[in-house]
């Protein structure tokens, strides 16, 4: 038997819907909660019938960052300088291990990831949001880089995606102080890009989520893998990239599919290949 599964996982309507399910502690993730998830999003990958992500956590956070007791060596897995348990080279290399791999999964898992927020997204919480493709957050959320309130340096992407998603400004502040931000802030800072009522940013995330399944997925996906090379890249490249895409998705179903449905005047009815 293996060990327990820290997550939750459905598929509704070609979503599938991960809920981080450690409300006890607020959904802090662990060595092997991040294990697991990094596990799930390659198997996801591959999966066809799940079209789209939604990220979300169960009770009252999202996720509250790194869980203390791991972080601060008083668990049996090891931390560097912080406890005398043996390291694995992987760790030794990557204190945060799977923690830290978990945002490169949200992005590579190649399909649009949503999230659903609520409650204390921090640290390597607030790093998963903001790979995430778009956020749906209610009143409650409170968003924090919270690495610098324990002494530690930001990890797991987070300065990556912080001056990405805010501005550059904004991403220093937050990183420095590791100040807690209401949710009202969050958005106005674009940390935040669907501020909803309490208890209401699943329902929303999913009903945007649901109609992303229902578009032509290949390109879809392709669209969001080429948005985020853009991000390294200059616009002879992308251009080139582009052009790629456009012969790949060229030769898909949907592709047929999408062109006869406006020449007929009606709505598509889009298979995801």
């Amino acid at each position: 038997m293996g060990p327990e599964l820290h997550y939750l996982f459905e598929v509704d309507d070609a979503v599938g819907i991960i809920t981080l399910n450690r409300p006890e502690r607020l959904n802090a993730v662990n060595w092997d909660l991040g294990a697991q998830l990094v596990e799930l999003f390659r198997e996801l990958r591959q999966r066809d019938e799940v079209r789209v992500i939604v990220l979300t956590g169960a009770g009252r956070g999202f996720c509250s960052g790194g869980d203390a007791e791991w972080l601060g060596g008083k668990s049996d897995r090891g931390m560097p300088g912080m406890s005398e348990a043996p390291l694995e080279r992987y760790q030794r290399k990557t204190p945060a291990g799977p923690v830290a791999e978990v945002t490169r999964m949200i992005v590579e898992v190649d399909k649009p990831v949503i999230a659903a927020l609520a409650g204390p997204v921090m640290g390597a919480g607030l790093a998963f949001a903001l790979a995430c493709d778009r956020r749906f957050a209610d009143e409650t959320t409170r968003m924090s880089a919270a690495m610098v309130r324990l002494g530690f340096a930001p990890d797991c992407g987070i300065t990556y995606f912080l001056p990405r998603v805010t501005s550059l400004s904004t991403a220093l502040m937050m990183v420095e102080t590791g100040r807690i931000l209401e949710a009202d802030e969050c958005a106005r800072h674009g940390l935040i890009d669907e501020l909803v009522p309490t208890g209401e940013a699943l329902a929303a995330a999913l009903a945007y989520a649901k109609e992303l399944a229902a578009g032509p997925s290949v390109a879809v996906d392709l669209a969001r893998r080429f948005i985020h090379k853009s991000l390294t890249s200059t616009l002879d490249e992308m251009l080139d990239y582009e052009a790629v895409a456009a012969v790949l998705s060229a030769h898909t179903a949907d592709a047929r599919e999408g062109t006869s449905a406006f020449l007929e005047k009606r709505k598509p009815e889009f298979q995801g290949h």
